[in-house]
């Protein structure tokens, strides 16, 4: 007899394994139930309810019959087969939703890195008995000025029958990297009109990936997917915790490489009509650690002191070694990052912005999990990261998700009523993170919450707003943001006093980050000329909101830019710019890395920041 997974919508019902734990089982069932330490006890989030069965709980065994039980699902395993365990619907990742792949850059020079050279390669004769390899190598310098350039062995091997085939006559693909140039490819005839490389943008929540065409190096198509290591851990520091040994790192590997970069690039394909074998090039961008799990590499250092990764500027490597499905000799190009928790994607921030550039004093803040901030001025850059978390992301919240179809993204109130907007105008079924900080700024405004981030009781009750949950034995307050008759879930979506101090906790993160820069150069809120903001939340959040809870400085809105995903553009960048890879290099060797824990100061703006400013903006 199977066990039985009841979730709002439907029963599943699933063989047992009694080695396996609920969350295990699960996830193989295709339910992938949130997590942020891995899988190992420690977040609390996976708790389902026990309805029938015999359970072993942290190995307790417990027989529930008629009343029910809750227990994490990670340290529960089913001891018999007649078990049914009800999974709460706000329990499950959202494996959709909307991808932030735009981005804003200025004029930059369009001069591919990749070549496909047609050449007219003579045939060798008695008296000029010159071998295949170098007849070659005179027919590429002639074309292209390029003396030296690495030749594998499979395409050495390859060029009798392609010159034989092509009467002398072949394409050669030449791809230069920051460390020379290799020759990728040998093909008979002309095929210069198919070359293609792929940037991608490698976030721990997102993928995506971005095919150029670089006969003329436009965008060909575009195609994402959430990173599916989110089915293991939700953040970074769980994906180093969950890396214990050799297998838990190559799992995370296959999951990024095989289930998400390889179906982008299948979509990248099928919309352009073309094979993987046509991509010559791929240029990565993303943070130290996800850098790492791509290539297999141990995280383990960067999550302890002295916070030490394996490599910052890893690469180029051939596709084969890495196992990326693209042409196998293609070349494989890393942004190089300047820690281990500053990494690849915010020296592209700091490439696409120019902000090492600025004379003026100028702040770039990356909106995301980690909260980097670099501060510029006059050439010297220092940086930090400041472990905002995740609940800008939804993770944490009562009934926090993703920006997906249905997530609640905008909300005002109005004369005593709120009014939202969900994306894709669907049924709400939850609030991500720009719907939050909407939520607590009118909040504020309306005198329905305070200055400490408490709920104006008596209000709510007077505008039919009031709800409770019940959370360790007691009522915790809430208000309701869409009523049941508005939601695609069993009941109405609600904002909890729980969920405005993870709010609270995440925005004094960045605040306090941010006021310890400026502390350690002298410096005031009134001083920064240029705010820089990037990553995708960031481009879509309401900038007064954002001022008003304290999560971003009060400066005149004619100094912020927003470049969107400047992790993208950045390896966009690396793909057709002759020195962009170069000039990145000498980036991240420039910032003064602050460990912000070691400054008193952080944790006394930190306390500080626990606070809403009490005036009304």
């Amino acid at each position: 007899m199977a066990i039985i997974f009841k979730t709002r919508q439907k029963e599943y019902q699933v063989e047992n394994k009694p080695d396996k734990t609920i969350f295990e089982l699960a996830r193989e069932t295709g339910l992938f139930i949130k997590s942020s330490c891995g899988g190992n006890g420690k977040c609390g989030q996976c708790m389902v309810n026990l309805k029938k069965g015999k359970f072993l709980v942290e190995n307790r065994e417990i027989y529930v019959e008629r009343n029910h039980d809750f227990a994490l699902s990670c340290l529960t395993k089913i001891s018999r087969s007649d078990a049914i365990v009800e999974i709460p619907g706000e329990l499950f990742v959202n494996l959709s939703g909307k991808m932030i792949d735009n981005f804003l850059i200025n004029h930059f020079e369009k001069d591919p890195q990749t070549q496909k050279i047609y050449l007219n390669v003579p045939p060798a004769t008695l008296d000029k008995q010159h071998p295949d390899i170098s007849r070659v190598k005179k027919a590429v310098y002639e074309k292209t000025s390029v003396k030296d350039f690495s030749i594998p062995l499979d395409v050495i091997r390859q060029l009798p029958g392609v010159l034989k085939k092509g009467g002398g006559k072949i394409t050669a693909t030449l791809v230069t990297s920051n460390q020379g140039s290799h020759l990728v490819a040998v093909e008979p005839e002309d095929t210069t009109s198919t070359n293609y490389a792929v940037a991608l943008d490698i976030g721990t929540t997102t993928v995506i990936g971005l095919l150029t065409d670089l006969t003329s190096c436009e965008i060909a198509a575009t195609a994402s997917l959430y990173n599916q290591q989110i089915n293991v851990a939700g953040d970074v520091i769980s994906r180093i915790s969950y890396c214990k040994s050799r297998k838990e790192i190559e799992h995370l590997k296959k999951l990024v490489i095989e289930d998400t970069i390889h179906p982008i690039l299948q979509q990248l394909c099928s919309r352009s009509k073309i094979s993987p074998e046509n991509i010559y090039h791929l240029a990565v961008s993303g943070n130290t650690v996800m850098m790492h799990l791509l290539l297999g590499l141990d995280p383990s250092n960067i999550g302890q002191v002295p916070f030490q990764p394996v490599v910052l500027n890893p690469g180029p490597f051939r596709a084969g070694e890495t196992g990326i499905g693209i042409h196998k000799n293609g070349i494989i190009d890393f942004i190089p990052a300047v820690s281990g928790y500053i990494g690849g994607d915010i020296v592209s921030d700091i490439y696409v912005s120019k902000l090492n550039q600025r004379t003026e004093f100028s702040v770039l803040i990356d909106l995301g999990t980690n909260g980097e901030i670099v501060i510029s001025e006059n050439g010297k850059t220092v940086a930090c990261s400041t472990a905002a978390g995740p609940a800008f992301e939804g993770y944490g919240l009562y009934h926090g998700s993703r920006a997906s179809e249905g997530a609640i993204e905008k909300v005002f109130f109005k004369e005593g009523t709120i009014r939202f907007e969900t994306i894709h105008d669907q049924k709400a079924i939850g609030i991500c993170g720009t719907g939050i900080i909407d939520f607590i700024a009118e909040g504020l405004r309306a005198g329905l919450i305070d200055y400490a981030g408490k709920f104006n009781i008596e209000m709510l009750k007077e505008l039919a707003l009031y709800h409770t949950v019940e959370e360790n034995g007691s009522a915790l307050p809430a208000c309701v943001v869409a009523k049941a008759a508005d939601t695609g879930i069993d009941g109405p979506i609600i904002v909890t006093q729980n969920d405005i101090i993870s709010i609270m906790q995440a925005k004094a993160a960045i605040y306090a980050g941010l006021k310890t820069l400026l502390f350690i150069r002298k410096k005031n809120w009134s001083d920064i000329k240029r705010l820089v903001l990037t990553g995708g939340f960031a481009g879509y959040i309401t900038l007064k909101n954002a001022v008003r809870i304290g999560l971003l400085p009060d400066v005149p809105e004619d100094r912020i830019k927003v470049i969107g995903n400047g992790s993208l553009a950045g390896a966009y960048l690396a793909l057709i710019e002759p020195l962009a890879l170069e000039d990145m290099d000498t980036i991240s060797r420039q910032p003064n890395v602050i460990e912000l824990n070691s400054y008193p100061e952080f944790q006394e703006n930190f306390i500080e920041a626990l606070f809403f400013q009490q005036q009304v903006s």
